[in-house]
């Protein structure tokens, strides 16, 4: 990480106002634009821009009080994949001591998924410095942080900065900033967040057959679960209602899960999302030698195309035969 700092002697009232009016008209006009979309189809490699508000502390190695200034954070970056990505930031910090700070930050950035829209993010590198009296200084720099998906798009996050032995005034000065912001990830698809209930429709026909409108039936799970929520219930009663009415119908119970994690604990969660389906089913009322399961973990995808963390896979198919 390199970052550069120069001191303004004036008070500028006008960047300021900038700081903290810069973020809220970043803020309005992402929403403004964007469609509720997946927060786990990310494509990489992507480009991200985000803006952040904070405050920052900074301590001399001569003295023992402290001192904390509001702080404008714009930042954006080339995430190469996942995990990894380079990025670059401007700070401008309020006058501290007659003396305001600006900072142009260029470095790595770490990313680790912990939850389906939560991971947690580091940074690392050196700091270039130069000060008023035209020495050079070069330090560490860290951070790191949390960040929440709000859709594919759309993030918000929490970070915390570190700047050691920086010169500043005359005396050696480290800095630790606190801020939070919204990040906005550019050429994501979007996908709207919904869960429906379709209605199965049944056509008799005069040699006393029926055509059923649907036969293919899918629960979504979240990662690392197999336990039925409500709208995954109201799926499977209609199920229920069709082979309680056709005692003929059998039912095809297929558990899967993504291409994250291991391959023996995959295979263990498709398996007991197909029970769950496959148990449910039973407790009202369908024989058991009306369904078969398996679990193929994710060895037989959905869709080809889908995405390492993709929702869809992490599912439960169910196909009705008669």
């Amino acid at each position: 990480m390199v970052v550069y700092m120069q001191y303004n002697k004036k008070k500028n009232t006008n960047l300021n106002l900038l700081m903290f009016c810069t973020f809220p008209l970043i803020s309005l006009n992402v929403f403004a634009s964007e469609t509720v979309t997946l927060p786990d189809d990310t494509n990489y490699p992507s480009a991200w821009i985000s803006g952040n508000l904070g405050l920052s502390n900074t301590m001399s190695s001569y003295e023992l009080d402290t001192q904390s200034s509001p702080t404008l954070k714009i930042e954006s970056g080339y995430d190469l994949n996942q995990y990894l990505g380079l990025y670059g930031s401007y700070d401008y910090i309020s006058p501290h001591i007659n003396d305001s700070v600006n900072i142009l930050s260029f470095g790595f950035k770490g990313r680790l998924p912990i939850f389906d829209a939560w991971s947690i993010f580091g940074k690392i590198g050196l700091s270039y410095l130069n000060s008023q009296d035209e020495k050079y200084n070069v330090s560490g720099s860290t951070g790191l942080g949390i960040e929440y998906e709000i859709t594919n798009s759309i993030s918000t996050q929490i970070g915390y900065d570190y700047y050691q032995n920086m010169d500043m005034s005359q005396s050696k000065v480290s800095l630790n900033q606190l801020y939070w912001g919204m990040t906005y990830r550019f050429g994501q698809p979007s996908l709207p967040i919904i869960k429906t209930k379709e209605i199965e429709v049944i056509h008799p026909i005069d040699n006393n057959a029926i055509v059923l409108s649907r036969e293919n039936y899918i629960i979504s799970f979240d990662t690392g679960k197999y336990s039925l929520d409500i709208l995954d219930k109201i799926t499977l009663n209609d199920v229920l209602t069709l082979m309680h009415t056709y005692p003929h119908l059998t039912a095809k119970i297929t558990g899967r899960t993504d291409k994250i994690g291991n391959a023996l604990i995959n295979q263990e969660i498709s398996q007991n999302r197909a029970l769950s389906v496959y148990q449910y089913l039973i407790e009202n009322g369908i024989s058991s030698s009306r369904l078969s399961r398996k679990a193929v973990s994710n060895t037989s995808p959905l869709s080809n195309k889908s995405p390492d963390r993709s929702k869809l896979e992490r599912s439960v198919q169910i196909i009705i035969k008669s």
